[in-house]
C-alpha cells in the first residue's frame, strides 16, 4: 500500500482525492481488525515501536481518547499532556521550541490549540508528522475523515447527498472543514443558524466555488429537516463568545425534538460532532436515525488509519494483520473524488500584524504572511482571516 501524498494533515485541502479514498478504505480494514460491528473479536495486535505524542492546548474527550485509543490499538504508545498550565508553555516557553523538543520525543504528533494557524506553526518546526485536531475555529480534518466515514457507512454514499448543518456555524471548526468536502462531492448544502452566527463568508465562498451555488441560509431548522438525508447538529461554543451574554441570548434556540424527528425521512441520519449541550434532546438517542454515537466509535479507525498511512507502517514489513490492512472489501460505488475545492494562492507582500486577534501569529515570534487567490481578498496565511487594509 502506498503512503500519502503528504507528510502532515495541518487541513484538510493538504489531501489529494486518492489519499482521502486511501484513508476511508483503510478505515474499513480498520474497523474489521478491531471488532468495530461486534461481528467478530478484535484481531490479536503486534508490539509497535512507535510513539504518538499527544499536545493538546485544549479540553477534548472523542478527538485525544481517540486518537490514543487508535496508537494503542495499532500496538503502539502515546505520550504527552492535555493542558497548557502542565507544559513550559505556561512558564513562556513558545509553541514552536515546544513541538521541537516534542519531536525528539515520538514518532508523529497529534496537537490541538485554541488560536487559528497554530497547527501550520507546528508543522514548520517539527521533524515528524503532524496532525490538526482542531486549531482555534479554522479546521479540524480528522473530525471530517470521521463524519466521511460515518456517512459513507450509513447511507452507503457521499454524493449528490442534501445534508443540513444546524447550530454554531461562525464558530464551529468541524462545519468549516466538511462543508467545501461535500459540496465538491455535489451535495446540496443547507445552513441553519441564528442570524447571530452564521456561517463565515470565506467557506460560503468555498462552497459556492465547489458546488456552483450559494447555500441557502435559514433560521428555521423544523421547516428543512422534511428534506434532509443528513442533519449534523452542532452546539453553541461557550468558549468562543467573547460576552458570555450574548452566548445566554442564542443558547437553547434550536432543540431537536422526537417531533421533529417525525418530520423527517426514513432514511435521514442525525450526526453531531459531540459534546452536546441541549440542541439535541436525550430522547433522540433511541431513534435508528440517531447516528452521532456511532459516527464517534468511527473516530478509532479512521484515526488508525491516518497514523499508519502517515507513519508509513506498510513500508516497515508490519504484518498485515497486525494493522488491518487489506482485510475488508473496498467501495466500488462511482462516485467523484473526495477532496477539498483548493484555491491557488499567491504571496503579498505586507507589512504588520494579522488583523485576527485570535491567530497565532499574535503570541508566537513569527512573520506574518499573507496571501490571495486571484480575484479573492487578502488572507492571513496562517488563520485564513480577511485582511481589508493590507
Amino acid at each position: 500500500m502506498d503512503a500519502l501524498s503528504v507528510a502532515n494533515l495541518v487541513s484538510f485541502e493538504d489531501l489529494s482525492g486518492r489519499d482521502v479514498r486511501r484513508i476511508l478504505d483503510t478505515a474499513e480494514d480498520m474497523a474489521r481488525a478491531i471488532g468495530f460491528d461486534g461481528d467478530a473479536p478484535p484481531i490479536p495486535v503486534a508490539p509497535l515501536d512507535r510513539i504518538l505524542g499527544i499536545v493538546f492546548f485544549e479540553p477534548s474527550t472523542r478527538t485525544r481518547l481517540s486518537f490514543e485509543s487508535a496508537m494503542l490499538r495499532l500496538g503502539g504508545q502515546t505520550l504527552g499532556f492535555y493542558d497548557a498550565a502542565n507544559c513550559s508553555v505556561a512558564k513562556g516557553e513558545t509553541l514552536a521550541d515546544t513541538i521541537r523538543v516534542m519531536s525528539g520525543y515520538c514518532d508523529i504528533l497529534v496537537m490541538r490549540h485554541p488560536l487559528s494557524g497554530a497547527a501550520k506553526v507546528a508543522a514548520d518546526a517539527a521533524k515528524v508528522p503532524v496532525i490538526n485536531a482542531g486549531d482555534g475555529h479554522r479546521e479540524h480534518p480528522t473530525q471530517t475523515l470521521t463524519d466521511l466515514f460515518c456517512i459513507r457507512r450509513e447511507l452507503k454514499r457521499l454524493d449528490g447527498l442534501k445534508v443540513g448543518l444546524c447550530g454554531d456555524l461562525k464558530h464551529g471548526r468541524t462545519v468549516h472543514s466538511l462543508a467545501p468536502v461535500l459540496a465538491q462531492m455535489g451535495c446540496e448544502i443547507i445552513c441553519i443558524s441564528p442570524p447571530e452566527l452564521p456561517m463565515p463568508e470565506r467557506y460560503m465562498t468555498k462552497i459556492q466555488a465547489a458546488s456552483g451555488t450559494r447555500p441557502v441560509e435559514t433560521d428555521d431548522l423544523q421547516g428543512t429537516i422534511a428534506d434532509l438525508d443528513v442533519l449534523y447538529m452542532t452546539r453553541m461554543q461557550r468558549e468562543r463568545f467573547a460576552d458570555s451574554a450574548e452566548y445566554d441570548k442564542i443558547t437553547g434556540c434550536f432543540v431537536l425534538t422526537p417531533e421533529m424527528m417525525e418530520k423527517g425521512r426514513e432514511q435521514l441520519k442525525v450526526l453531531h460532532p459531540l459534546p452536546r449541550i441541549d440542541e439535541i434532546a436525550p430522547e433522540v438517542d433511541e431513534d435508528p436515525r440517531a447516528a452521532y454515537f456511532r459516527q464517534a466509535a468511527g473516530g478509532v479507525p479512521v484515526r488508525m488509519a491516518l497514523l499508519a498511512l502517515l507513519l508509513r507502517l506498510p513500508e516497515y514489513d508490519v504484518k498485515d494483520k497486525s494493522i488491518g490492512l487489506g482485510k475488508a472489501p473496498r467501495y466500488t460505488e462511482a462516485a467523484p473524488e473526495v477532496v477539498a475545492p483548493k484555491s491557488e494562492l499567491q504571496p503579498v507582500p505586507g507589512k504588520g500584524p494579522c488583523r485576527n486577534q485570535q491567530c497565532i501569529t499574535t503570541t508566537e515570534p513569527v512573520e506574518p504572511a499573507f496571501v490571495k487567490a486571484e480575484d479573492g481578498p487578502v488572507i492571513c496565511a496562517y488563520c485564513e482571516e480577511e485582511q481589508t487594509e493590507h
